[in-house]
């Protein structure tokens, strides 16, 4: 479908235009993966997950999901300095990466979908737990390889005019 295709090519820029900015590290896509229409929406399972929501002209959000020690390692290259657990300012750096990217999406989105809010980051960590998310959400997740390792950015959404097309 031409407009997941479009997001993905958001996320991607998105990300790319980050590393660029505040990391110091190689950047390489992977492959794009779709909701089939069919499948309920299930969040991503990882070790470390940021949420930035949306509201307004769009609904739904975005996750930057990583292994612990890739979310680890973003988080030591973004702040300048080495940090041993996830937890206090290397959660804030993680979290604050995924809310750049949700800004670059926010502002590709909003050509088409007017305007569009942010909640703050939301940090889940672990293995054990769960997030309820409405089973209608459609999602478009795009992997990445760093030198950090691999990772994943998923924009997930509701719009009424999108199930339309």
């Amino acid at each position: 479908m031409l407009l997941k295709t479009e997001f993905a090519e958001m996320i991607k820029a998105a990300v790319h235009e980050m590393f660029s900015a505040y990391l110091v590290m190689q950047l390489d896509n992977g492959p794009t993966v779709n909701k089939k229409d069919e499948d309920i929406y299930r969040p991503p399972s990882s070790e470390v997950t940021v949420v930035v929501n949306y509201s307004g002209g769009i609904n739904g959000g975005i996750h930057l999901a990583a292994p612990l020690h890739v979310a680890m390692e973003l988080a030591s290259s973004f702040a300048g300095e080495n940090f041993d657990s996830i937890c206090g300012e290397a959660g804030d750096g993680f979290g604050e990466l995924a809310n750049i990217i949700a800004g670059g999406v926010q502002t590709r989105l909003g050509k088409g979908f007017g305007n569009i809010n942010l909640t703050p980051p939301t940090l889940v960590t672990g293995t054990d737990y769960r997030m309820q998310y409405k089973s209608n959400f459609d999602s478009v997740k795009q992997y990445f390889k760093c030198d950090a390792g691999l990772f994943f950015v998923e924009f997930f959404f509701y719009v009424q005019q999108f199930k339309g097309r």
